[in-house]
């Protein structure tokens, strides 16, 4: 790349990245560097839970949503974070799961269980352990950018869901297992197709909608809306893609705090050439009754 295309790429970056405010999203800042390797999100008790991914401690980290601040720190005392890539809740557990897979090879995919009792409680748990594999994976060979990857999961209707991340067939397949501690032969339900790279959901059931959150190959984070899923189908309903107009930003977890108002994070991300950094951040945004992304209200 010359030097004169080199200018011209940094100040388009630089103009990309000047917008906090796009599309009804709005930057919140940066999150703390503990947490710059945020892969999921859930909002609980007045704060909002995240980790990091692979090779991490084994902590889930409370922010505080208005300074950012890192406020409570929990550790899991019997678990290994692998390749922790989301986290979600029911009324009673927080479900950690263990289930990034980039290389195909694993055969000790997980998701760790914690009682919300023992984490009102105390800084440092025990959880339970859901093991599980995909019916339909027979090879494990090392090749990279596996079809077998996996960043997402949601709970519905008591049952856990996990949405594969295919870098090859760029598209995206649901699988359940249940939310109970033991060994599984995950199940496929559907999948989705020319959608990105899946990296976080959130189930809202007051609302009965799913938000997925993801970037495409080229780093633009996008939200799918899907309207009604159902425990055997989940991508049954009307389903919605938009593109965020905010820069190149690797999206990772994504949460609801009620009916109308969501959150989502972003990793830290370098790349050399073309020169990118984009850092880890909170972002909101709000939707209307029928789930499209809308400003927010005005004292906001």
């Amino acid at each position: 790349m010359s030097f004169m295309k080199a200018r011209f790429l940094n100040g388009i970056l630089f103009l990309i990245s000047s917008f906090i405010w796009s599309q009804g999203v709005m930057e919140k800042g940066p999150l703390p560097k503990a947490v710059s390797e945020t892969s999921g999100l859930i909002f609980y008790n007045g704060h909002l839970i995240t980790h990091n991914d692979s090779g991490n401690s084994a902590q889930l980290y409370e922010i505080d949503t208005l300074t950012l601040k890192i406020v409570r720190t929990v550790t899991i005392l019997n678990a290994e974070n692998i390749d922790w890539e989301d986290v979600d809740q029911d009324e009673h557990f927080i479900y950690i799961g263990d289930i990034g897979n980039n290389s195909g090879i694993r055969q000790n995919l997980a998701i760790y269980r914690i009682r919300k009792i023992e984490y009102d409680r105390s800084d440092a748990v025990m959880a339970e352990k859901i093991e599980f594999k995909y019916e339909d994976q027979t090879d494990f060979a090392k090749k990279g950018f596996s079809d077998w990857d996996a960043e997402s999961l949601f709970i519905i209707d008591g049952q856990l869901v996990i949405l594969t991340k295919q870098w090859q067939n760029n598209r995206t397949v649901a699988y359940t297992i249940p939310n109970s501690p033991g060994s599984y032969i995950a199940k496929k339900l559907d999948s989705l197709s020319n959608l990105g790279m899946i990296t976080g959901a959130t189930y809202n059931s007051s609302t009965h909608l799913l938000y997925l959150i993801g970037y495409s190959r080229f780093l633009i984070p996008f939200l799918v809306r899907v309207k009604d899923p159902t425990p055997k189908s989940i991508f049954a309903g009307s389903i919605s893609r938009t593109d965020l107009e905010i820069g190149f930003v690797q999206a990772e977890g994504i949460a609801y705090v009620s009916a109308d108002h969501y959150f989502f994070s972003s990793e830290f991300f370098k790349r050399i050439r073309p020169a990118i950094t984009s850092e880890s951040r909170l972002f909101s945004f709000w939707v209307d009754a029928d789930g499209s992304v809308q400003d927010a209200p005005a004292d906001n």
